[in-house]
């Protein structure tokens, strides 16, 4: 994770610009862990002979489970598929989370198994509906400074935003706000505490992050701030 002067990104025009240069509709599916389950994880991931609350693939005693709500939640959570961890702040760059690495890399981290799932790729667009869950809605707030890639931003937190096919853009403080709806942190875990990005919360018994106990000095893991 970038620390200090903050890392540069480029963005589309909006997120649905993006989504359709890679061949997929505008997508307005709710961002939620119950409808994702229903509609993308278990008909694809969860299949009887796969990650099945009935086969279970996986490690021995903890598998990993597509089929239902609650194993999806546990699988990606417990499983560190996705992180919400300021150490490691997945929402900032879903596509470079372990779980969408293996929906779009082969054998991504050298274990002998091919891109998930085995028997057919996941479509593009479930994807990117995958990406869009885990970052959830954002706020910007600029702060007017100018950026590049050579020029970074020199407020603490700021992001360079650089809009598709210019050279600098403006720096600015993003906000990720409900991200991996649904799923954020696991209730039986951490002493039902949980972290998104710098701030610790309270975990409610939904899976989703509930009352706010503290914004961390620094990172925060594990429900712990660090």
């Amino acid at each position: 994770m970038v620390r200090g002067m903050a890392r540069c990104v480029w963005i589309a025009l909006s997120l649905a610009v993006t989504v359709a240069a890679c061949g997929s509709v505008d997508d307005n599916r709710t961002l939620d862990a119950q409808y994702l389950t229903a509609a993308v994880f278990a008909p694809t991931c969860g299949a009887a002979e796969c990650h099945s609350t009935f086969v279970q693939q996986g490690p021995p005693g903890d598998p990993y489970v597509f089929d239902t709500l609650d194993g999806m939640r546990k699988t990606i959570l417990d499983h560190a598929l996705v992180s919400l961890d300021s150490n490691q702040f997945d929402p900032s760059a879903p596509e470079g989370s372990v779980l969408i690495a293996w929906l779009t890399k082969t054998d991504p981290f050298g274990r002998g198994i091919g891109r998930m799932p085995l028997d057919a790729p996941m479509p593009n667009e479930d994807i990117h509906y995958i990406e869009d869950w885990i970052r959830g809605q954002t706020s910007v707030a600029n702060d007017g400074a100018t950026c590049s890639a050579s020029i970074p931003c020199m407020t603490p937190g700021a992001t360079c935003t650089i809009p598709s096919g210019a050279s600098t853009g403006t720096c600015g403080t993003i906000t990720y706000l409900n991200p991996m709806h649904g799923a954020q942190c696991n209730p039986n875990s951490n002493s039902k505490r949980a972290c998104i990005n710098k701030t610790l919360y309270q975990c409610g018994d939904d899976w989703n992050v509930s009352a706010k106990l503290m914004d961390c000095p620094g990172d925060c893991a594990a429900g712990v701030c660090l």
